[in-house]
Order: C-alpha cells, then sequence, then structure tokens
C-alpha cells in the first residue's frame, strides 16, 4: 500500500524538505521571539494578552511539522539515507559541541542534585531522605546527570568517527540509547515539577521538542550502528526536521533575552539550555551529511 501510495505522489529532495522547515523558521522564529519578550508572564508562563500571534503561531507550527512528516515518509530518497561515516570535520566540529553541552548539562544536574538533597531536613520533612529526592524530582536530576555522561561520551565517539572517517559504531549499540534515556528524563522533570503544569507556553514546545529529539535519536543511534537503519531511515527527516525547528524555536529566544539582559524575563527553570541549541545545530548538519553522502554512494555506482 506505501508503494503505491509514494508512486502516486510527487516525491520531493530531501534536500527541499529541509528548505521548506528552514523558510517557516524564518517566519516563526520572530513570532516567537516577540510572545517570549512581550506576552509572556515570566511567573506564570501564561500569555498576558490576547494577540493574532499565538493562533498564528501554532497553526502555522503544526502545518510545518505535519507536512515534514509525511512528505519524509512518502519519500524514497529520504527512505534510503544512510549514515556512511565519511569524514566530514563540520558535523564532527558540531558533534563535539554536542558532546560539550550534554557534559555541561550532567554537572549541571549533578550540582542541582547535591542542592536539593542539602536541604533535606529529617527534622522538618515527614518524608525520609529517599522519598524527598524523588518527590521533588532529584532522583530523575541524577539520572539525567548519569545519562548525559554517557550520552556526552557516545556523541565524542561519532565525533572521533567523523573526523578519521574509519571508526566503526556497531559495537556502541548499548551506549548509543544513552542520548535516548537522557532526553527522556528532561520529560519526566517536566511532569514532577508542579509549575510545569501551569507554564504552558513553554511547556508545550518543550515537550514536544523532546519527543522529537527521542524520536531522532532512536533512529539516529540505529543508524549508525547499522540496527535495522532500513526501517527508521525515513525518521531522520521526518522526526530530525521537526526536532530541529522546535529545538531553535525553545533556545534562540531564551537565548536572545539573555543577550539583551532580560534574563529575569525568562520563567523560572525554563532558562537557556545550551543542548537544545546544540540539537538544533548537529540535527540539519548529519542530515546533509547523510543526504549529501549518499548521493555522492549514487553517483559512483
Amino acid at each position: 500500500m506505501k508503494k503505491k501510495i509514494k508512486g502516486s505522489l510527487a516525491k520531493p529532495e530531501p534536500s527541499v524538505i529541509v528548505a521548506a522547515a528552514a523558510l517557516s523558521l524564518c517566519a516563526l522564529l520572530p513570532l516567537r521571539v516577540y510572545q517570549v519578550s512581550a506576552l509572556i508572564d515570566p511567573e506564570t508562563g501564561f500569555f498576558t494578552q490576547s494577540s493574532f500571534t499565538v493562533p498564528l503561531f501554532y497553526v502555522l507550527l503544526s502545518v510545518v511539522v505535519i507536512a515534514v512528516m509525511a512528505t519524509s515518509y512518502l519519500n524514497d530518497k529520504a527512505g534510503r539515507a544512510r549514515d556512511l561515516t565519511v569524514k566530514s570535520k563540520p558535523l564532527g566540529i558540531v558533534s563535539a559541541i554536542t558532546a560539550f553541552t550534554l557534559m555541561f548539562d550532567a554537572v549541571y544536574q549533578m550540582y542541582s542534585y547535591i542542592e536539593v538533597k542539602a536541604e533535606y531536613n529529617p527534622m522538618t520533612e515527614q518524608l525520609t531522605q529517599s522519598q524527598y529526592l524523588s518527590k521533588s524530582g532529584a532522583t530523575i536530576m541524577l539520572f539525567q546527570a548519569v545519562f548525559g555522561v554517557f550520552a556526552a561520551f557516545f556523541f565524542w565517539i561519532y565525533t572521533v568517527a567523523c573526523f578519521s572517517g574509519k571508526t566503526k559504531l556497531k559495537g556502541y549499540k548499548l551506549l548509543s540509547i544513552a542520548p535516548i534515556l537522557w532526553a527522556i528524563c528532561r520529560i519526566i522533570i517536566r511532569f514532577i515539577r508542579k509549575i510545569s503544569f501551569v507554564n504552558i507556553s513553554d511547556l508545550l514546545l518543550e515537550l514536544f521538542m523532546l519527543v522529537f529529539i527521542i524520536t531522532f535519536t532512536l533512529a539516529f543511534a540505529q543508524v549508525v550502528t547499522k540496527v535495522t537503519p532500513e526501517i527508521v531511515a525515513w525518521r531522520l527527516f521526518g522526526c530530525g526536521i521537526p526536532a530541529a525547528l522546535l529545538a531553535f524555536l525553545v533556545s534562540v529566544p531564551r537565548l536572545f533575552l539573555i543577550i539583551i539582559g532580560h534574563a529575569d524575563s525568562l520563567v523560572p527553570n525554563y532558562g537557556f539550555n545550551p543542548c537544545d541549541l546544540a540539537f538544533a545545530l548537529f540535527i540539519p548538519m548529519f542530515l546533509y551529511n547523510t543526504a549529501t553522502a549518499k548521493k555522492a554512494e549514487e553517483s559512483k555506482a
């Protein structure tokens, strides 16, 4: 059935899909920067006033994400995309940056865990220390820190592969799931914190971003470690592009507020995370490398 549908529809090049997403980012990013800087109450996370930009932003974002996923699923070339582990210094640099930001996040989460643990007072709390840490989300912070270290190590190995063009990642199947578990921990923390449920404007985008990052990193892990890559290859584009798009929309407006000296306008617990911007850069670079490597292989055949 899928082959029949593919044969009856136009099949845009993967580069066209990426270009369309980039153009949509040019429209969505200014809208989001305006919303974060002018419409969102930093204490609650709610929009403080009605604005046509709010429905416009979410409708346009939904249309772009659905269109990207649909065209990627129906596209033969996106579905045949493979990581060929060719030498690519730009991709290696971005991969190294991603590894560094994951390690930074691990250190930050460990520091937060220690802070929360130090706040526990057995004289005033009716909970045991383990119950207190679990309820406050500190236990998940610890797991996020641990998985962050392993995820950083995996991206560092991939960095070496990008620079050498020879390193094979087949032997790192178990390590490759660390980025997935790291992102899952981030989602769990969002639901544990009570404040998260009122920060609608930031929570929704982060949740969707993390879901797409999880789906992309799962496909990425399967492709680079050669675990049934033909089944999940289309998700590299179908989920990777929305993940990168959402990561840009989450991280850049927050970074913008910090740069202009309005960090106090950020909602508590929804600050700038360098990992988000790193993934926003790594994913398009990886997809570009994958698409161009595939073209080079086809031209030689």
